[in-house]
């Protein structure tokens, strides 16, 4: 009894199966269509994308040299006592 490879998952089956003992598939089927490959492709560059362009943003503002802050100015927004003139010293 020869072995055969399943045409849809590729496990070796013997010669005379109606099923493939791995996938449940007759093994003379045809395979998945490419369009299966592709959107598995599509969605992991969607979400690569997003991935990859956050971390090399977040890279970036880590790199960014840092801006000194401005002293604040001391700006005294009280007034100072006048003094009195009659006051005896």
């Amino acid at each position: 009894m020869a072995l055969k490879p399943c045409k849809v998952c590729g496990t070796l089956n013997a010669e005379g199966v109606d099923t493939c003992l791995s996938c449940g598939h007759d093994p003379e089927g045809s395979k998945r269509p490419a369009i299966f490959r592709y959107i598995a492709i599509a969605i992991v560059v969607c979400l690569a994308i997003p991935l990859i362009s956050g971390l090399f943003n977040w890279i970036l503002w880590q790199l960014k040299p840092k801006t000194p802050k401005p002293n604040p100015s001391k700006v005294s927004l009280v007034l100072n006592e006048i003094p009195d003139p009659l006051k005896k010293i």
